[in-house]
């Protein structure tokens, strides 16, 4: 989950801004929220220091405050290095300024009009969700399963789907060379997955990388190694999206 933050000293272009964010985000699905719009760095900063999640910024230069949307982005990178920051602003030829900050701005959005400023922002959310998926997948993942004495890794490219087991409080994991049962409840495995994972039924969560076909009007999956899986009637949407 990505925090977006947005500081505009203008209360209706604040308004505006914070109506393009939740719009995007609501409209494609983005793994964000609008955590805090303000007209004053001081409220951002604040917000930022007592959050885990790393921050996408929308920031004005031209704050009419102390500090301005430069001296704000330095204090930002400083509490989160690899956060996102995105300058709006009315005049194009601050754009060099950001460079003698050392901010590492993400991009530069020119308040010319309602309509670019909208598509400008729906660009950058698109473009820093693409980022962190394309981090998130990069990254070797690995579940750690308890079994009476020992400890087993199962990484998450090897998993193909987990399902209910018929022994009471068990779950049975199919991977692509073995099968291990192990105690526990498919809610909580669903909390540890990221986003390749999918509860497709009640008894079963896939992973979506591993799927070789879908019929939706079966309900049903194949995975990479033949075995099926089913898809609930409320699952089916929700899938959909994800796959197609």
């Amino acid at each position: 989950m990505l925090d977006v933050y947005i500081c505009e000293d203008n209360t209706k272009q604040l308004e505006s801004i914070s109506r393009y964010v939740s719009d995007t985000i609501l409209i494609e699905q983005l793994d964000m929220q609008l955590a805090c719009a303000s007209t004053t760095p001081e409220k951002i900063l604040e917000q930022v220091k007592i959050s885990e999640n790393t921050g996408v910024f929308f920031l004005d230069i031209g704050l009419h405050s102390k500090k301005t949307g430069l001296v704000l982005a330095q204090e930002l990178r400083e509490i989160q290095p690899r956060c996102f920051i995105i300058f709006i602003t009315c005049h194009s030829e601050m754009s060099m300024l950001t460079f003698q900050y050392k901010v590492e701005a993400l991009d530069f959005i020119i308040k010319d009009s309602s309509e670019n400023v909208k598509q400008r922002i729906h660009e950058c959310l698109m473009d820093i969700n693409k980022k962190i998926l394309t981090v998130n997948k990069n990254q070797r993942r690995t579940l750690l399963i308890d079994q009476k004495d020992r400890r087993i890794a199962v990484d998450y490219d090897e998993v193909l789907f987990f399902e209910t087991s018929e022994n009471s409080h068990k779950i049975v994991l199919h991977a692509k060379k073995r099968v291990i049962e192990f105690t526990g409840h498919l809610k909580n495995v669903e909390e540890q997955l990221d986003y390749r994972f999918y509860r497709c039924h009640r008894s079963y969560i896939v992973n979506t990388d591993n799927i070789k076909e879908v019929n939706f009007q079966k309900l049903t999956i194949y995975m990479e190694n033949g075995e099926i899986c089913p898809i609930s009637v409320r699952a089916k949407t929700g899938l959909k999206k994800l796959i197609l």
